[in-house]
């Protein structure tokens, strides 16, 4: 399995209209969570946020939301952000223009947010100037590896600290497939970085009318 978990500085530069980043004036870092909601490990995560008091961005698949509306809409209002990570999980480099666009407009109507990260990392970018008329399409600064079995929990945390900086946007994941490890990872991350000096706080947005 091969990912960056550091994304490497040519990147945000070649893909400037998206958003890997937030202002590096301010030590502030934002959790992010893709792939739920499920019945499972997003319940547990929910609870670890509430009692550290941060507020986090949940990525929703849309059949998820369909699947687990209660605990959408305890994300919320707990405070949190969500947002849209299409319907079914969609590989943007294996559809067409049109049937990505579906797919992410199907989930629109139910998640109602102006925030879009692509499932795998993988925008089709013949849709990106589209998109860009509705949404902030949001990547990442660091990859937490927590989809990664061959990592232990503590690989994870250190995946983390060590490349944390201001304005990070990190991904995390709310899938019940491999939960032991963001769950050992999760609790750990937030009070190194709290250690750190960071403020943790939810990405910005507006909900659609």
């Amino acid at each position: 399995m091969r990912y960056w978990i550091k994304t490497p500085r040519v990147i945000p530069i070649i893909f400037s209209r998206l958003l890997w980043r937030f202002s590096p004036n301010k030590p502030v870092v934002y959790l992010t969570f893709d792939d739920g909601p499920n019945d499972s490990s997003t319940a547990d995560i929910l609870k670890i946020l509430e009692k550290e008091k941060v507020k986090s961005t949940f990525f929703c698949i849309g059949n998820n939301v369909v699947k687990n509306p209660v605990i959408f809409q305890e994300i919320i209002e707990k405070g949190h952000r969500v947002g849209n990570h299409s319907m079914s999980h969609v590989n943007g480099w294996k559809v067409t223009k049109n049937k990505y666009l579906e797919d992410i407009e199907k989930a629109d109507k139910i998640i109602k947010s102006n925030l879009f990260r692509p499932p795998y990392g993988k925008l089709n970018f013949r849709s990106a100037s589209q998109l860009k008329k509705k949404f902030e399409i949001v990547m990442w600064d660091i990859n937490s590896g927590d989809f990664d079995k061959t990592l232990s929990y503590s690989q994870i945390i250190e995946n983390v600290l060590k490349n944390a900086r201001n304005g990070s946007i990190i991904v995390l994941h709310d899938n019940k497939k491999f939960k032991h490890l963001t769950l050992n990872a999760l609790l750990p991350i937030i009070k190194g970085l709290k250690n750190k000096g960071f403020a943790i706080e939810a990405i910005p947005f507006n909900l659609q009318e």
